[in-house]
């Protein structure tokens, strides 16, 4: 059916007549434009009859226009005397700079050719050519005509005008862009209209025959990864000489797999076998492609150049036939093989490039190919390497199909291409017995060793090797390139040896020229549909939520499922294995935004953000996605000045709100830092409310920033009204933080300002001042009705009890605080509550008190989903196990959490953490940095001035001196030890130091110490302390009347505390008590006894090596006598 002419549609169905009829109204694409222009044009036609002018004029333009077309360009408009043309919009390909570059050749060979035929020559006119590669936007200009617009146009129309006529130049970018195909003539800079500084400007000299290849630091690396099919190759060319049989193998991968390098190595494999190589890689444009891929392979098998002529190409075609007279007739079509190659019959005009023959004879080309073939293989085993038959039209293929179904002999063919290669009927049902053979992604084992060629020999931290090849995605050349690109621009530095990352290196752009032309193309080549759906996909960025597919399908109508479907297929995106989908790699991704407009990118994060903001999403904060699309829509919102009555600017207040969930959960995750830098953030675009504030200030004091939190804290107490007491406040002796009135539905305000004060008061070590504070906090809120301050301020005064070692007092406070929360129904304050409470119970020994309230505490944590409440319970679990003797799960505990503390901010679990790992070291006998480690706890409670944590670090490194045996610093250390826990009055504390100065004493000799320091810890003991409690001390007690000789005393005294082997001992292994129990039986002469207890000893709870080895060597010793 006829359309109407100029149309983007068809008026009848609707369907798009041109690829820029489904492009978007604008994108930025990197393209090569093409100006052309008749000179003289003007003066030659003055004296001439219009329709003799219109009528060459007319030939001319067609012939650039053919040309343009041939080479996969788009005329943009003709312009009376010349034209302008797009090589990347509106479809890309890999290689449009080398494109422009042959099509303008071309243009000048095709006016010459006609302006000879017209007069001999005699025309006063020529072509002179432009050429510029760069940026553009492309789209419907008023909406009424595809066309790009930019410097680029504006500098290639320029150079056009400067040109010599017949000659073709270019600017700077082209000739990088084609130098591997192209011979170039640096002229002499210029000056154009609108450049301030002079331009450079290159000739063209002339051009490879063949398509030029991506070069690229892969080209002279190690073949790497290949040899299984490197292994098969070998393989069917043994098969292939063996039987004299021709054989088919067709490899396919995505660009970059390394299919040309493959083909390169094959060569030298198959050479070294004897073999004669013709390579040939099919070029995607150019006139007489049906035959092309059949012509390349006669000029390679004579030895002919593109541009010889016909005398030579017959002359060396004969010389084929005549040489292999030996072997039977030949029956070489010569005369057909001339006319494929573009040679006509003798006395007609050459056609180089393209056919000439009798359309008749066409059907018989196939034929005459495989004659040729057939012929060359008879002296001798013969490859074929055929390279990006992909690009080659259906017709071309079908035929190059024909030829190879009529080869005989020793031929071994391989074909390489696309994995849509496959999807093409023609080449595979012609060959039925061909073989495919994807080449995959290199595995990672192989990818890493690329990459360490790549970079000299050197190596990479693993993290930062893992981030790279994640995005290479065991692409060699995606490699190569990502690594030039970070190169270049220093985010990838090393001294040859050791290299590195550069932090955010790989969050930005890291996408090289070459690269997004190579995934661009892919991305044209998709349906429009599929095309569509992948643009929309990229503004969501590497990963689409499942959620988003109603979104997505607005974008493509009816055909959703299609697209997506095509997408997935062609490797693109990928399923998600909890839903969603993801780019295959983030390059993809790149590839596929980049040519969005700004405008039109503005606005679809914006929807984005606004859609995220409706939705609840499952495994993904929507917030998240609210903020990040906010900010992008801002930002290239003010980058193209939309005005200020857009709608895209009103994701403004949402993105404020979602960032301020963002910091709350950040705090929640124990990083107060990235919660300060959020806040901030917020305040610079709205003011930030009460609650705001009071995060800020938590996270400050959290990271120590003191003068900070100080001034946000009388800063929020100036809004409501309070009076913050400070140095100068004397007349305020009793520290009360607010007022005698307040609105009452201040209160809670109120009490939460009082907390953040306590805590502010706690971190600074002024322990009395924030006892004030929270005894303030909970008496208001007891009054006002208020429980989760309540539950808040108790667990604080609590702390502060336990550290001062008011056990009882201090659980008294976690269980009305447990009470409070379970009240009200607040999971998260009752599992704090139980977490506080399990270290009174660990500090009477009740473990298994402990063990249940922890358990229960983690339950709720669980419930609420509270990582970081999570890891505070296995904080906890670490120093019950230390003091239960399990010091192997304690250090792993410790090790796991250190972490989060360390992110969070919190000294006091920091130093604290850091002195159970240190003491689980000791204990297991690797004291070796035990020390050090204690040390930097012992600063952490220096900071915060703790004396409890003073004190338990000198205790630890107490532990790691009498490791080594050094006792008289050990000695000293444990007094010191124990003058802290004397200061706090915190009975666990106490009873560890006196321990282990016992201990020393004793192995010094100095019995009469150590007894009294038995006895001392002994008469802390009170009544709620269960025997695990008195477990150690009563031990020690055991261990000096055994020094003293009343052996039987100490018997009577450990039995029973070895009738407990399977339940631990505070602060002492219960397995080393054992042991001791089982050596003093032996020396008692008691040796059966002795020798049940030994194996006892290895069943007993808790570790000790020592103890171990004891029991292991004694009971050995046993056997053997």
């Amino acid at each position: 059916m006829p359309t109407v002419p100029g149309a983007r549609y068809c008026h009848n169905c609707g369907a798009p007549l041109s690829p820029e009829a489904t492009s978007p109204q604008t994108e930025r694409r990197y393209v090569t434009v093409l100006f052309a222009d008749l000179s003289d044009f003007t003066t030659w036609s003055e004296s001439l009859d219009p329709e003799r002018v219109s009528s060459v004029t007319d030939r001319l333009l067609a012939e650039c226009v053919t040309a343009v077309n041939e080479f996969g360009g788009h005329v943009d408009k003709l312009m009376g005397d010349g034209l302008m043309a797009v090589f990347g919009a509106p479809l890309s390909h890999e290689d449009d700079a080398e494109r422009a570059v042959r099509a303008a050749q071309a243009m000048q060979k095709r006016v010459r050719r006609l302006l000879k035929a017209e007069s001999g020559g005699g025309l006063p006119i020529g072509l002179r050519i432009g050429l510029r590669s760069g940026l553009v936007v492309a789209g419907m200009q008023a909406n009424l005509e595809y066309t790009v617009i930019g410097d680029t146009v504006n500098t290639a129309s320029r150079i056009c005008a400067i040109a010599s006529v017949g000659t073709i130049w270019a600017g700077e970018e082209t000739m990088r862009s084609t130098k591997h195909a192209a011979a170039w003539r640096r002229l002499t800079p210029v000056r154009l209209k609108g450049k301030r500084e002079p331009v450079e400007v290159f000739q063209l000299l002339g051009l490879e025959d063949e398509p030029g290849t991506r070069a690229s630091l892969g080209d002279t690396a190690p073949f790497i990864g290949r040899d299984a099919e490197i292994g098969r190759v070998n393989g069917r060319l043994e098969a292939v000489i063996d039987r004299g049989e021709p054989l088919v193998l067709i490899h396919t991968a995505e660009a970059g797999m390394g299919k040309t390098r493959f083909a390169r190595e094959v060569r030298t494999v198959a050479t070294e076998r004897g073999a004669r190589v013709l390579t040939v890689r099919v070029a995607p444009y150019g006139e007489g492609r049906r035959f092309g891929p059949l012509a390349d392979l006669v000029r390679k098998a004579a030895g002919l150049r593109f541009d010889d002529d016909r005398a030579t190409a017959e002359a060396k075609l004969r010389r084929i036939a005549d040489g292999h007279a030996d072997h039977g007739e030949c029956r070489l079509n010569i005369t057909l093989l001339l006319g494929l190659l573009g040679h006509g019959r003798p006395g007609a005009a050459d056609r180089v490039g393209g056919f000439t023959g009798q359309q008749s004879d066409a059907y018989t080309i196939p034929e005459a190919v495989a004659e040729l073939i057939t012929h060359m293989a008879t002296q001798g085993p013969l490859v074929l390497n055929i390279d990006d038959l992909h690009t080659a039209s259906a017709a071309g293929i079908d035929a190059l199909g024909v030829a190879l179904s009529k080869i005989h002999g020793p031929v071994l063919v391989l074909l390489y291409g696309r994995p849509e290669l496959t999807r093409s009927s023609g080449v595979l049902t012609r060959i039925s017995e061909a073989e495919v053979h994807p080449l995959p992604p290199l595995a990672g084992a192989d990818a890493a060793r690329l990459l360490r060629e790549f970079l000299g020999g050197g190596r990479m931290p693993k993290p930062d090797e893992d981030r790279l090849l994640g995005f290479a995605q065991g692409n060699p050349y995606y490699l190569a390139e990502l690594v030039t690109l970070l190169t270049e621009q220093r985010l990838l530095s090393g001294d040859g040896e050791h290299w590195r990352l550069a932090a955010g290196s790989l969050t930005g752009r890291v996408l090289s020229r070459d690269l997004a032309q190579v995934l661009g193309a892919r991305i044209d080549a998709l349906t429009p549909a599929a095309r569509a759906l992948l643009r929309a996909a990229s503004i969501f960025g590497d990963a689409v939520p499942p959620e988003a597919a109603q979104l997505l399908e607005k974008e493509v109508p009816g055909e959703f499922d299609t697209a997506l479907q095509e997408l997935l297929d062609r490797r693109m995106l990928r399923r998600r294995s909890y839903g969603g989908y993801r780019f295959v790699t983030p390059l993809l991704r790149q590839a596929a935004y980049a040519p969005i407009g700004k405008a039109d990118a503005a606005h679809a994060h914006a929807e984005i953000a606004r859609w995220a903001a409706d939705t609840e999403l499952e495994g993904q904060s929507a917030d998240d996605l609210v903020v990040f699309h906010a900010e992008q829509a801002v930002t290239l919102a003010k980058e193209v000045e939309i005005e200020a009555i857009d709608e895209v600017w009103n994701v403004l207040p949402l993105a404020v709100e979602a960032v301020r969930k963002q910091a709350a959960r950040a705090m929640d995750a124990s990083e107060p830092e990235r919660a300060v830098a959020l806040l901030n953030d917020v305040e610079r675009l709205a003011p930030l409310s009460f609650d705001d504030r009071l995060l800020r200030g938590r996270a400050l004091t959290r990271l120590g920033r003191t003068m900070e939190a100080e001034s946000e804290i009388e800063g929020l107490a100036i809004d409501i009204g309070l009076i913050v007491p400070s140095d100068d406040h004397e007349e305020h002796p009793s520290g009360r933080l607010f007022g005698d009135d307040f609105a009452e539905d201040e209160a809670e305000l109120v009490a939460q300002l009082l907390l953040l004060r306590g805590r502010l008061h706690r971190y600074k070590g002024e322990l009395q001042d924030a006892r004030t504070a929270w005894t303030a906090a909970l008496a208001l809120s007891r009054r006002e009705g208020l429980a989760g301050p309540r539950c808040d301020a108790q667990c604080r005064i609590g702390l502060l009890d336990f550290l001062a070692g008011h056990l009882s007092e201090a659980e008294a406070r976690f269980l009305d605080a447990y009470d409070t929360a379970f009240g009200v129904g607040d999971d998260k304050r009752l599992a704090w509550a139980l977490q506080h409470r399990a270290w009174v119970l660990v500090a009477r020994g009740d473990f298994d008190g402990a063990d249940d309230v922890l358990r229960e505490a983690a339950k709720a944590f669980a419930r609420q989903m509270d990582l970081v409440g999570r890891a505070w319970v296995r904080g906890v679990s670490a120093f019950a196990l230390l003091m239960a003797g399990r010091f192997t799960e304690a250090k792993r505990l410790s090790d796991v959490f250190m972490p989060i503390g360390e992110r969070s901010g919190d000294v006091f679990a920091v130093g604290l953490l850091r002195a159970i790992g240190a003491a689980a070291q000791v204990a297991l006998g690797h004291p070796e940095g035990a020390d050090i480690a204690a040390r930097a706890s012992f600063r952490d409670f220096e900071r915060i001035d703790d004396d409890w944590g003073r004190g338990f670090a000198k205790y630890v490194r107490a532990l790691a001196a009498r490791s080594i045996g050094a006792l008289d610093h050990a000695l000293d250390l444990a007094q010191g030890a124990e003058e802290y826990g004397t200061k706090t009055g915190h009975p666990l504390l106490i009873s560890l130091a006196h321990h282990l100065r016992g201990q020393c004493a004793l192995e010094l000799g100095d019995t009469a110490t150590a007894e009294a320091a038995a006895e001392e810890a002994l008469a802390l003991v009170t009544d709620d302390v269960l025997e695990p409690g008195r477990a150690a001390n009563t031990a020690l007690l055991a261990d000096v009347r055994a020094a003293k000789g009343d052996r039987a005393e100490a018997l009577r005294m450990l039995e029973p505390l070895a009738a407990h082997h399977d339940e631990p001992a505070l602060g002492r292994p219960r397995r080393e008590i054992v042991a001791r129990y089982a050596r003093l039986l032996d020396e008692d002469g008691q040796v059966e006894a002795a020798r049940q207890w030994a194996q006892t000893t290895l069943k007993s709870f808790g570790e000790d090596p020592a103890a171990t080895a004891w029991a292991e060597g004694y009971l050995e010793a046993a056997k053997v006598s």
